[in-house]
């Protein structure tokens, strides 16, 4: 059987919504809360669920810059430009390792033999 959504995502959204079920419940005074292991438990509560809804929403945000920088089917000028200068690093790396060998062999050549 096939899922329709990958397991740890459906695990994810299904303790997240239950983190969200219980908080809402300890705010209506519904569940009550009176030692500060309660407290410390909905605080740790708290910082999962933010944690999990920054993760969700940073995989969200990647994916629609992706999905946008991929359909444009160009480069930005940005774009444009950074890959110019990756190719000049590229370009002055070669010609260090050129200098260097020239400057090697020249060493070499220009030492008095023993």
């Amino acid at each position: 059987m096939k899922l329709p959504l990958p397991l740890s995502y459906m695990v994810t959204i299904i303790v997240a919504g239950g983190v969200g079920i219980y908080m809402l419940l300890v705010l209506t005074n519904t569940i009550a809360y009176d030692t500060v292991f309660q407290w410390m438990t909905i605080y740790t509560l708290e910082i999962f669920t933010v944690a999990v809804f920054a993760v969700m929403g940073g995989v969200l945000l990647g994916m629609f810059i992706a999905t946008r920088s991929l359909s444009s089917q160009g480069f930005t000028p940005f774009e444009v430009s950074m890959l110019k200068m990756h190719d000049d690093i590229h370009n002055l790396q070669r010609e260090v390792a050129a200098l260097q060998q020239l400057l090697e062999r020249d060493d070499r050549d220009s030492k008095p033999p023993e």
